[in-house]
């Protein structure tokens, strides 16, 4: 912990003492970022009288372009992918041994936009969000002692995404910036297309959402 606000006291050093710029009307910016993520809520679905996650944590990368056309708005796009596991499930009933392994993959292509709170501040406050294309494929891996079987379905839909960012200018022009974004994301998924391929039926389409923190880094042209 000590280490780490080191570090967030150097970028703030950086920021103070550069002769940074502010965003201006016509800046364009290429941003990356990576994180962590996880599930609000159960699947709807039930394994061997247990309840099933559909994510219970994850990873997140991105990559997003954004146009300026004023100090105050953004308006870009943006491709990021979330990676959600759950715990193993593991029964023994009848002399048999059960294990159940579940998995999510939330890709997204969207429209992104972000208003700034202080656009000509070196330690900028800003709000991001977005909607698109959400392209989730559910995983689900089944081991009946010791044979493992794995079962995937893709399903599409409207997803959108809201959050709160901060960044710090630094560098002697402040073109890059470094800093956090958390979001709120949601989609949705259609349970049945993925229980049909273990023989069953499931609780049809379902709203998920997940939140993540990521570190971003950006540079302004």
């Amino acid at each position: 912990m000590k280490k780490l606000w080191m570090v967030v006291g150097f970028c703030l050093s950086l920021a103070v003492f550069s002769n940074a710029q502010g965003i201006e009307a016509g800046d364009n910016m290429f941003s990356m970022f990576a994180g962590v993520g996880g599930g609000l809520q159960d699947s709807g679905l039930k394994w061997q009288g247990e309840t099933v996650d559909w994510g219970a944590a994850g990873a997140t990368i991105g990559l997003s372009y954004m146009v300026f056309p004023s100090e105050y708005f953004g308006v870009g796009l943006e491709i990021n992918d979330g990676i959600f596991g759950d715990e193993e499930h593991d029964v023994h009933t009848g002399g048999n041994h059960y294990e159940m392994e579940n998995a999510m993959n939330v890709f997204n292509a969207m429209a992104s936009f972000r208003f700034n709170f202080n656009p000509q501040s070196r330690v900028r406050f800003y709000i991001p969000f977005g909607g698109g294309l959400s392209s989730s494929t559910g995983v689900i891996k089944q081991t009946i002692n010791g044979w493992e079987k794995t079962d995937r379905a893709n399903y599409n839909s409207l997803g959108w995404f809201a959050g709160a960012g901060l960044e710090i200018a630094i560098g002697s022009e402040g073109r890059w910036a470094l800093g956090a974004e958390g979001r709120y994301n949601a989609f949705q998924y259609d349970t049945d297309k993925l229980m049909q391929k273990v023989g069953t039926t499931g609780v049809g389409k379902k709203d998920y959402s997940y939140v993540s923190v990521a570190f971003k880094a950006s540079y302004r042209f």
